[in-house]
């Protein structure tokens, strides 16, 4: 029986020497959350301090030269670098750790995010919205690499030969191939469209679950249904969206459904966020949106920031929302001062406080979305 590759990662970021320590050191902990969640060992980071990366290699040839090092002596497979990064960069990198390893994989961080989505998704949509933002991610390194890695293939005198062909043929075959995948992913987002509006025809009200990854969403969704989808503490974890009817506690004739959706996470650039749009039609004609937030998460108002903003790119910034603040019985008892200060900062929002595995506050959330469902 083949054993399964242990694969073993590095992880590098550049730290402007500006930047809040305290900032610096989140963000590389939520990088290091995403290779755990990809399923690689963390074998430990380099960090520099200057003011931009290198125009050639992002980090400079000192530190370039410790890495191949570090390479060589941990048997790194998967070098991450915190950032997004220009493909002649990501390709002048991992050209000279070749020399150490030339199977070795050098990822940016959106690169990550979509091998972790890769693992995550079910349906045919959702593995067709990570194709089109692979090639969103890929199509400009297509031409960046045109002068290097394809030029190798074969080329003509004053580099007009078939190396500049290949890359011509590789842009235009990725045009069409993108279109294609386009059309696809349009088709099943009519029909998703299609849905729901017949949800709303047939007098169906709809709540969707929003919020920073690994929030709490989908033990919420779990407490307000009754179902038992998997829970578990890793980033992405709910990829494809999952519908479920809210359990009331009084008799209603108004029949409500739930969905649980992606978890959303910083720094994502327009074109992800776009492509998975399809997905986050569930939010954008909700009836109610839920917007979860783990309350103990010393960092819950930059995520709830995040989730704003993307909110907002999507479309859905004008649906009625309730800020829901999860794990309330984990906040200690010298914060619980935050409860008050939380209330009036986002007042707009109506916030609860509630504890889905203990069950505190949950039926009071089901009357407020009873209530304003009306």
């Amino acid at each position: 029986m083949q054993k399964t590759q242990v694969l073993r990662s590095l992880i590098v970021d550049i730290v402007d020497p500006f930047t809040n320590a305290q900032v610096a050191e989140e963000n590389l902990n939520e990088l290091k959350s995403l290779v755990r969640t990809y399923g690689s060992i963390d074998m430990g980071h380099i960090i520099q301090h200057r003011m931009k990366p290198d125009k050639n290699t992002f980090i400079g040839s000192g530190k370039l030269q410790e890495i191949y090092q570090i390479v060589h002596d941990e048997k790194i497979n998967i070098v991450v670098l915190n950032a997004i990064v220009k493909p002649t960069q990501l390709f002048h990198i991992t050209k000279i750790l070749w020399g150490v390893n030339p199977d070795i994989e050098v990822w940016d961080r959106i690169d990550l995010i979509l091998h972790i989505f890769e693992k995550h998704a079910t349906t045919a949509e959702s593995k067709l919205q990570i194709e089109i933002a692979r090639m969103n991610h890929m199509g400009p390194r297509i031409s960046g690499l045109g002068g290097t890695l394809f030029s190798r293939q074969s080329g003509g005198v004053g580099g007009r030969g078939q190396g500049e062909t290949n890359t011509e043929l590789m842009k235009r075959h990725w045009r069409t191939a993108i279109k294609t995948k386009r059309d696809e992913l349009a088709k099943h987002a009519d029909l998703r469209r299609t849905q729901l509006e017949r949800r709303k025809m047939m007098g169906i009200r709809h709540v969707a679950l929003v919020g920073y990854t690994n929030a709490g969403k989908t033990t919420l969704f779990n407490a307000l249904t009754g179902k038992h989808k998997v829970m578990k503490d890793a980033l992405f974890v709910t990829l494809d969206t999952t519908i479920g009817k809210v359990h009331l506690a009084s008799p209603s004739a108004k029949e409500i459904t739930i969905s649980d959706t992606i978890g959303f996470i910083q720094n994502l650039p327009p074109a992800l966020i776009e492509t998975f749009k399809s997905t986050l039609m569930e939010a954008i004609h909700a009836d109610v949106i839920l917007h979860v937030a783990d309350v103990t998460d010393e960092k819950r108002d930059m995520k709830i920031e995040v989730v704003q903003q993307i909110l907002s790119e999507i479309g859905a910034e004008n649906v009625p929302q309730i800020l829901v603040f999860t794990k309330a019985d984990l906040l200690p008892e010298e914060r619980w001062i935050e409860f008050a200060q939380l209330k009036k900062r986002y007042e707009q929002f109506s916030p609860l406080f509630i504890s889905s595995t203990e069950k505190i506050n949950t039926d009071k959330l089901t009357a407020t979305i009873l209530e304003r469902v009306k």
